[in-house]
């Protein structure tokens, strides 16, 4: 009976598949798939990607964070923090038979030495003199072999070798809930009576990354403005105090190009978990690029103020073109040109991370029609970069080529401008 059910479902599945089969359109030959040119990328985009990239952004899923705190052990960044985990993973390797061998052990003598009920008398012994002796000089052993390495780590944190000549100093402090970056030493204007170093911080409230050359030696001088705090950001392999009153110091050198991210590790109030660090570590060239914006940042304030009026408020062009007229005639070269350009890109970057005020939607922000979503406010942004960028050529040309004599008075570096012809 059971093969005789068996034999008439294969010949059911079988009626049913051949009219299927029967019908099945003809092999059509294969379409070739049409490819589009990559559209090109403003370097200007590039540089925002590249010094501030948005730590709060997610992956291509869309489901996880696209920057996660990178392990110290398996991901170091730094000299530091690659020496740090050598000795971690050489400690671990020599403390893991202790771990193990006494669980073996103890699992062996449960089962071997079980009650089996025959009525056998368990052994009675007072002590091993031999044993107790090898079971103290080996973890003893054991120890100075870990102690030996980590002593000489711990004494090359202190200070950076004599003999590293590529180095810079950052001021870091701590306060309630952001970090103060001074970068000792590098000045906006080297030729100005009263010098005043770079510095970054937060911007529209958003935290400002710590921009590092990759193969520079960075010395951390840290204090705080109010609480303890703790700066920490684990692939460079530093984790230290700032304290208020006091000075306390760190350095590395790192050595992976990328964006990394960190916490405060102190408990320092209700604002603490949001209390995120982050670095940028690029190449030497775009990292002396990145300074040369920084010292033309004050001279594109007005413009942005202008090109960015308060939610509900129109763009007054007039004001527009006299904020702009102003910036060049503090120098109109391409480099200052391409300044104006990065800081009004960057700037609206960071204000999409920051939420909108009350009653107001974020779209209204940046000039976009009431509760416009994300291509309604990208299209909002571009429109008003856009303004900037015709300005910017209508009014260079009408004023002819930068002279020597009108780049001469700026406060400006040279900035190898990413795409640009010599």
């Amino acid at each position: 009976m059971l093969r005789l059910l068996f034999f008439i479902c294969l010949l059911a599945l079988a009626v049913c598949a051949v009219p299927s089969l029967g019908a099945a359109d003809p092999v059509k030959p294969p379409v070739a798939p049409v490819v589009s040119a990559p559209l090109a990328v403003d370097p200007v985009d590039r540089d925002v990607e590249l010094f501030n990239p948005n730590v709060y952004s997610l992956d291509e899923s869309g489901h996880g964070p696209k920057h996660v705190t990178r392990s110290p052990f398996t991901d170091p960044a730094s000299d530091i923090a690659r020496e740090v985990a050598s000795v971690t993973w050489l400690s671990s390797l020599i403390f893991l038979p202790f771990l193990v061998l006494p669980l073996l052990l103890l699992l062996y003598v449960i089962f071997k030495f079980r009650d089996t009920g025959d009525g056998r008398k368990p052994a009675t012994f007072t002590g091993n003199h031999t044993l107790e002796i090898v079971w103290t000089v080996i973890p003893c052993v054991a120890l100075v072999l870990v102690s030996i390495p980590t002593w000489f780590i711990l004494d090359k944190m202190e200070a950076p070798p004599e003999k590293q000549k590529d180095r810079m100093a950052v001021r870091v402090t701590g306060k309630k809930f952001a970090w103060d970056y001074k970068y000792l030493g590098i000045y906006k204007d080297p030729k100005a009576e009263e010098k005043q170093e770079i510095a970054v911080g937060q911007f529209l409230g958003i935290q400002e990354p710590l921009v590092l050359a990759k193969g520079r030696t960075v010395e951390l001088h840290m204090t705080s403005d109010d609480v303890n705090h703790a700066w920490w950001i684990p692939p460079f392999g530093v984790k230290k105090d700032c304290i208020k009153g006091r000075d306390t110091y760190a350095w590395f050198t790192p050595d992976t190009i990328g964006f990394f991210k960190g916490q405060c590790a102190e408990l320092c109030g209700d604002g603490h978990g949001l209390m995120i660090i982050t670095s940028a570590v690029v190449e030497k060239p775009d990292f002396e690029r990145w300074l040369a914006l920084q010292r033309m940042k004050d001279d594109t304030f007005k413009v942005w103020t202008t090109i960015q009026p308060p939610a509900g408020t129109a763009i007054d062009d007039q004001a527009l073109r006299e904020v702009v007229t102003g910036f060049l005639a503090k120098g109109r070269s391409p480099e200052r040109q391409y300044a104006l350009r990065y800081w009004i890109a960057c700037n609206y970057a960071t204000l999409q991370r920051v939420p909108p005020p009350t009653g107001v939607s974020l779209a209204e922000v940046f000039g976009a029609a009431k509760g416009g979503g994300a291509t309604e406010i990208a299209a909002a942004i571009r429109v008003r970069r856009a303004k900037v960028d015709v300005l910017l050529q209508g009014l260079v040309a009408d004023l002819g080529p930068a002279t020597e004599s009108t780049i001469a008075g700026s406060s400006t570096a040279a900035i190898a401008v990413p795409g640009a012809q010599p």
